[in-house]
Formats: C-alpha cells, structure tokens, sequence
C-alpha cells in the first residue's frame, strides 16, 4: 500500500499546528501574586489574589475595572478563556457582571469586551465607541452567583468572525456583527469586572495566527513529495 512515512507525516502535521497555535500566557493564580498583571479603571486597588484566584472587589457600578496581561498586545487571531464567578453583586443575589476584554486602549477607554450577565442569563458582547443596538448575546438556559463557568472568546480579525462560549453553550458572530463587537484592534488584554465582587481562575492566551500562504505552500508541498517517494518505493 502505498503510504506517507508516519514520522514524517507526523513532522509536517506537527509543524502545521505549530503554526497554527502558540500559547502566550496562563496563570491560575496558585502562586499567590499577581505577577504578569496590571490593573486599570476605578477602583483598580480592590484587585487582588487570595485563595488560588484573582478577585475583584467591588466599587462604583457605572464603570468597568479590568485586569491587563503586562507585555502582551491583542493579536489578530486568539483565544481568552478563564473560570470566571460571580460572588456577589451591588445590586442583588442575582446580578452581576464578570468577564473578558481586548482591544483595549486605556488612554481613550476604547475596548471590545464579553461578560457573563447572570440576572440576564447571558453573554453580553460590545465594543467602544458603544453604538446604540450594538450588544449581542449568547443566551444560556441558566447562571447563578457562586457557580464557576468557563468563559471563552475566539476572535479572528482575519476572517472576521468571532465565537463566545460559556460552558456547553456557544455562538458565532460575523460581517457586521463582527465589526461592531471588534471595533478597537491591538491594545491590551484580559479581564473586566463590572464593579462586582468577582473572581477569576486559570486564564490561558493563545494566539491563533493564520498561516502565511508561503507556509500553507510549503507544507503542502512536503506532503506532496513525501507522497512521491512513497509511491517511487512501492514502484521499486
């Protein structure tokens, strides 16, 4: 049978991933500091790491405080995710906001950002300058204060498209409604607490970069050769 040599097939494929994916940063918290971590908006001071997770603690509720990964700008292609829970809201304990942003600009206050809204059994996208009409959402049969759920967004300024995911629940937004989620590219990224008494845990940053065609060209031509002399073998 003629056939592509395993370990170089298994060369090239890891290659190809390997273009594909690269981990930039992960912290769950156990070392019981922030390092890596800057601290932004009002009420940045009530930040800290206690007990394996970084918390939040509360302030005004018309602003956003959020956490910045140091040395990192958002890339074209990447995934966020995190453990992310609501402990206990200003306005009651049903309410509260905990979540994810990029694109940020602390300069302008510009940023692109996706929270868990447990009063509204939702994930709530939108970006900066806020545009009216401008949130979408991924509903969820269900979130309540004090359970962790795994919060994640995949965004792709390449292709244009944008998934969010909460546990088991996902949707993917596009064209327009990829646009006006991602106004603000570049910039930093990491973590946004509505004013709420939240906590965070095992953060991981991936950039997912597109290949460059001159990439895709040369493993595919690889392939190609290896399969050639797969068949020049068999042939012998």
């Amino acid at each position: 049978m003629n056939s592509i040599p395993k370990t170089a097939a298994v060369a090239l494929l890891a290659a190809s991933a390997a273009v594909q994916a690269a981990p930039l940063f992960s912290d769950d918290f156990n070392d019981g500091n922030a390092a890596g971590w800057s601290f932004h908006g009002l009420y940045s001071g009530n930040w800290s790491v206690s007990g394996g997770v970084l918390q939040h603690g509360g302030g005004y509720a018309g602003a956003p405080a959020y956490a910045l990964i140091d040395g990192i700008v958002t890339p074209d292609h990447f995934l966020l995710e995190a453990d992310v829970r609501i402990v206990s809201s200003l306005y009651g304990s049903d309410w509260g906001h905990v979540g994810l942003i990029w694109g940020v600009d602390p300069g302008t206050g510009n940023f692109n950002t996706s929270y868990l809204r447990t009063h509204q059994d939702r994930v709530t996208s939108w970006s900066t300058p806020y545009a009216a009409g401008g949130e979408r959402f991924l509903d969820t049969p269900g979130a309540t204060n004090g359970n962790i759920y795994h919060l994640a967004v995949d965004v792709n300024y390449f292709a244009q498209q944008m998934t969010v995911t909460m546990g088991g629940w996902s949707t993917t937004f596009s064209g327009a409604d990829f646009a006006l989620l991602n106004q603000n590219s570049g910039g930093g990224i990491g973590l946004i607490s509505w004013a709420d008494n939240v906590t965070y845990d095992n953060v991981v940053l991936t950039a997912l970069p597109v290949p460059e065609p001159s990439t895709t060209m040369l493993l595919l031509a690889g392939l190609g050769l290896l399969g050639f002399a797969a068949r020049r073998r068999a042939g012998a």
